[in-house]
């Protein structure tokens, strides 16, 4: 079982699971839409900043339509209620896209876990706004089918709002570790200068094309292509965007030289001892790109709670519910 670097939902690794191979790892997902906050994260961020927007402007007026319902004293002259089945039927409007156009990503990511035989938190999220919304709706647009005129709209309104406000602040900080990664990106040279063997010109290849025991030749002013070891020549290297050290470090024949760092002064003979993935870089690049695209020991945590509260709190409420309309006998209302 993969999986999915973005929701962290457990996905089986078949033929025709989704999948995306990047720096030659494969990562598996659980729908499109994770895969694409995986591979288009800005576009991503952009479509949630205008959800949460819409979300926000069609949560606040339902707020406010509520309140003659949640404080019938306190709000009747403001409200009067000959408004109040007008009221319903606006917050009805209202809610209506919010239910299923800014949530439908809570739907979608409840089909996901049915196909994957697995419950998150999507399943709560969206059954708990779904009841909320069709009760509502019921006794807006049937009076007098429950015996209670009281509507919550605002409850799942202002759930959804919530989750949306949640996950728009996750997605910019992973924007943020994804502009990291990017930068760091940068700062690896594209070329290097090397003399192999019995050579005695240096000959430019890609920066791919170098190997462990290469000879790279390494000019004032030039990044050093990989890690490795000086062997000729002396100089003061810039460091300090792989080190955050602002001082130029000395170095000599036979000291250790990090890839992308800058040869400031003297002309530098560097045998490459660590290439590709090995590289000082690489390996940060890899640990911002998992801090990016993991979980904190705290959200594991609550993915191995939900894996099985969310089973267990559907199990009780079903069973309360079936439990007081056969046994206790009050009512299809109240067991709701």
């Amino acid at each position: 079982m993969a999986k999915d670097p973005v929701c962290g939902m457990f996905v089986e690794e078949k033929p025709e699971s989704i999948r995306y191979i990047k720096d030659g790892r494969e990562y598996y997902f659980c729908s499109k839409q994770c895969l694409d906050e995986f591979t288009q994260p800005e576009k991503e961020l952009k479509k949630l900043k205008t959800y949460v927007a819409i979300s926000i402007a069609l949560t606040i007026p339902i707020v406010i339509f509520s309140l003659p319902h949640m404080f019938p004293t306190q709000f009747g002259a403001l409200f009067p209620m000959s408004f109040m089945p007008y009221s319903n039927y606006l917050m009805l409007a209202l809610a209506t896209p919010l239910q299923f156009w800014i949530g439908w990503r809570f739907y979608r990511g409840l089909w996901d876990g049915i196909k994957a035989r697995a419950s998150n938190m999507d399943t709560l999220i969206a059954i708990g706004t779904t009841a909320a919304y069709l009760y509502s709706a019921t006794v807006t647009i049937v009076p007098g089918y429950f015996p209670f005129e009281s509507v919550y709209f605002e409850t799942a309104a202002i759930i959804i709002t919530l989750i949306l406000i949640g996950r728009l602040l996750e997605t910019r900080t992973k924007e943020k570790a994804s502009y990291a990664v990017r930068k760091l990106l940068d700062l690896k040279p594209k070329m290097a200068r090397v003399i192999r063997g019995d050579q005695v010109e240096e000959v430019e290849i890609p920066i791919e094309q170098v190997k462990g025991g290469d000879v790279m030749v390494v000019r004032p002013g030039e990044r050093i292509p990989t890690d490795g070891i000086v062997i000729d020549g002396s100089s003061s290297i810039d460091e300090s965007a792989v080190t955050g050290e602002s001082i130029p470090v000395d170095k000599k024949n036979q000291d250790e030289v990090i890839g992308a760092t800058i040869n400031k002064s003297g002309l530098l003979k560097v045998k490459a001892t660590k290439v590709g993935q090995d590289t000082v870089l690489s390996q940060i690049i890899t640990l911002v790109e998992e801090a990016r695209t993991g979980k904190a020991q705290m959200q594991r945590l609550v993915d191995q709670v939900a894996k099985y509260f969310v089973p267990a709190v559907l199990a009780v409420a079903l069973g309360v519910g079936l439990g007081w309309y056969f046994v206790g006998g009050i009512g299809m209302t109240y067991s709701l």
